[in-house]
């Protein structure tokens, strides 16, 4: 059945592509001209602002909207939340300037606070790039925005926030649902014992492009993930706004059956003792949180479930205790069980500890060689983190005279190694980069490609199924088995957790798919980015093509309903782009390069996994079915239009394509699809 998937007119700049193709931005020298996913010619309205673009000429910036469904069948609370930020790199970027323009404050923006969304409608706010409160004060909407989700009012009002007039740059609609906005001024995010489901998204990028030295703001991607590394309370949904060739991210399920499953996870063998946040309902940490967060205390007044008679309440706890059945010690101090324990034994009885392991370690496991080798290597990669860290606090440039981490040590490296992050305490977020840190045979790339692929995920292995006392992390389990997420279920996950991709905004669903643009769950796996070498006489503020469309169909199939309804920027060089999700194969890509000429690209069937074997990148001669992928005989370049003349270098263009896979930079461990062509057909030798 034919399917055609639209877009409106769109500038776009393809996430999959190299940061360096990806330069220029529009501009002119009329005065500011209209830049963003709504295109060119626009009206700048109050929500744009002006920023300078690649050349420093003045361009207006459109705004871009978070939209929140309803499909819960109860009450959703929704909060946005900005981040504090001493270097303002997206104002930075705006303005091309090297002021630090510090955000001092945490500025919450509350949907109906109070009453919520009712089940069954939606609101839809509308953010610009920033709103300037003052001289020197400014709100910015876009740079690590925070939503949360909630299905309980508990907790979500800061007391010693104040109260701010909601910017009349910020607006709202509604549908089946009223619309009222509050903002506060605060110097926190939220508390961990709320009843609800983080998620993270930021709009557009800050880069420093080559050959330049002041940044520039690029606003065309959204970047996005819902924060399942820190905990699983809610199923939410993620989608573009103006891009349905990419699906959701997250979960589409009904809140009832969601929430049974973290049950379920709690009494099965896997997740027996797995910590509870201290709530009247379930809600699970990750991985990470088990151990940051086993000491955290409560304020008293809090009204939670588990308080011992003394002391603070904690901020994890069991379900044992949730259920009535601990006694005051318990409630004190109970704050882990079997699943948990585990780990700790794995870790204790895998490698060898120069220190007395008691007080964590119950029971020795017999390990297989394999897993003993890859532990023995992550463990030594942190103790050389650790040994670098030292070495910063001895050149002099961390805080304080002595280190806040001076020992390597069991509980350290369990922290530590689950959230995959440095040892960089006193010394600034930036420093000590695990990606920095090297040990004999393996540099960090390779490392972490073993410890997500080999560790993290050893679940799937026949030896742990048989014994799941050497599970590494029940919580991914939970997420990406018992749950079905494309989510992050730890720090690295990103093969299914960080998104980057071209839209005008996001939509956030809760409980369901009505309201996503495309209701299929994104993987790179379905999809692909096709991409061509640069034209003769390319440069980064050039446009190599037009436009692009997809049909999803066989070629007769579309001959009729074949449109390019994708707009390039005119000024960018953007030699690719993502056909991320679709209704099924086949489909036909079609698009236009700058000399007008039409390609149509027939692609038959997805991408058959490369064997894990052997060479990387997955080259044409490896991929299984790379003969099969595309229909050669179709492929064709018109010249001057679909209905010109075959190009004569049509052949040869076509028949250049080489089907690969590809690992990308900070995602070293996600393999993307590509089909790769030659330079443009008038560039060909």
């Amino acid at each position: 059945m034919l399917t055609q998937l639209p877009l409106k007119r769109i500038s776009p700049i393809a996430s999959a592509l190299p940061m360096a193709l990806l330069l220029a931005a529009c501009g002119g020298d009329d005065g500011p001209m209209v830049y963003g996913i709504g295109g060119p010619g626009l009206g700048a309205g109050p929500q744009a602002v002006e920023c300078k673009d690649y050349d420093s000429n003045p361009v207006m910036v459109l705004p871009k909207t978070i939209t929140v469904i309803n499909n819960s069948g109860g009450v959703i609370y929704p909060v946005i939340a900005t981040s504090k930020n001493a270097v303002n790199e997206w104002l930075q970027g705006c303005r091309r300037t090297t002021d630090a323009v510090p955000t001092q404050f945490v500025y919450k923006l509350y949907v109906n606070e109070g009453t919520g969304l009712p089940a069954n409608s939606s609101v839809t706010l509308t953010l610009p790039l920033y709103s300037q409160l003052a001289s020197d004060r400014y709100i910015t909407w876009w740079n690590g925005g925070r939503v949360l989700l909630a299905d309980r009012n508990d907790r979500l009002s800061d007391e010693s926030a104040t109260r701010i007039g909601t910017p009349d740059t910020v607006t709202c609609h509604a549908s089946h649902a009223a619309c009222s906005l509050t903002t506060y001024a605060s110097d926190v995010q939220f508390p961990e014992n709320v009843y609800a489901q983080l998620s993270e998204y930021t709009f557009g990028d800050s880069i420093i492009p080559a050959g330049q030295s002041l940044r520039l703001l690029k606003p065309e991607n959204v970047g996005y993930n819902i924060s399942y590394v820190d905990h699983v309370y809610m199923p939410v949904a993620i989608g573009l706004r103006g891009n349905p060739y990419i699906g959701y991210s997250g979960s589409v399920q009904p809140l009832a059956p969601f929430k049974q499953s973290l049950k379920n996870f709690l009494a099965s063998d896997a997740g027996q003792g797995w910590p509870v946040y201290n709530l009247n309902d379930v809600k699970l940490p990750g991985g990470y949180n088990i151990f940051a967060q086993r000491s955290g205390t409560l304020p008293p007044k809090d009204d939670v479930p588990v308080k011992p008679a003394q002391g603070f309440p904690p901020v994890l706890t069991v379900q044992a205790c949730i259920d009535g059945q601990c006694d005051d010690e318990q409630k004190a101090h109970l704050h882990f069980g079997q699943a948990v324990q585990r780990m700790q034994n794995l870790w204790g009885s895998c490698v060898a500890w120069n220190e007395d392991l008691s007080p964590y370690v119950t029971e020795t496991i017999a390990c297989p060689q394999d897993m003993r080798e890859r532990m023995e290597v992550v463990k030594q990669f942190f103790i050389q983190n650790h040994k670098n860290y030292l070495q910063l606090y001895a050149a002099g440039q961390c805080k304080g005279s002595k280190p806040e981490k001076p020992e390597f040590n069991f509980w350290e490296a369990m922290m530590h190694i689950y959230g995959w992050v440095p040892f960089n305490e006193g010394c600034g977020a930036g420093a000590n980069k695990l990606a920095d840190t090297q040990i004999p045979g393996w540099d960090h790339g390779k490392l972490q490609s073993m410890y997500i692929h080999e560790l993290q995920y050893n679940q799937q292995q026949p030896a742990v199924q048989a014994n799941p006392k050497l599970t590494f992390n029940p919580y991914v389990k939970l997420v990406h088995d018992d749950l079905g997420m494309n989510a992050y279920a730890f720090s690295v996950d990103d093969a299914v957790g960080f998104m980057s991709e071209l839209g005008d905004g996001l939509v956030f669903t809760v409980g369901g798919p009505q309201g996503l643009e495309n209701e299929k769950q994104f993987s790179y796996a379905d999809g692909f980015t096709l991409n061509m070498g640069p034209p003769k006489g390319g440069a980064p503020n050039k446009a190599a093509i037009k436009s692009y469309g997809v049909c999803a169909g066989t070629m007769a199939q579309c001959a009729q309903d074949m449109h390019q309804n994708v707009f390039m920027p005119d000024d960018s060089e953007i030699l690719g782009f993502r056909v991320g999700t679709v209704a099924g194969y086949p489909v036909v890509v079609r698009f236009t390069d700058l000399d007008d000429n039409v390609y149509t690209v027939p692609v038959m069937e997805k991408f058959a996994p490369c064997p894990k074997e052997g060479k990387f990148p997955c080259e044409r001669d490896r991929i299984p079915n790379a003969a099969s992928i595309m229909d050669l005989a179709n492929c064709s370049v018109h010249k001057g239009g679909i209905d010109g003349p075959l190009h004569p270098n049509s052949g040869r263009w076509c028949a250049g394509v080489s089907p690969n896979e590809q690992k990308e930079g900070k995602q070293a461990q996600v393999i993307k699809n590509f089909l790769t062509f030659p330079v443009p057909v008038d560039s060909l030798p």
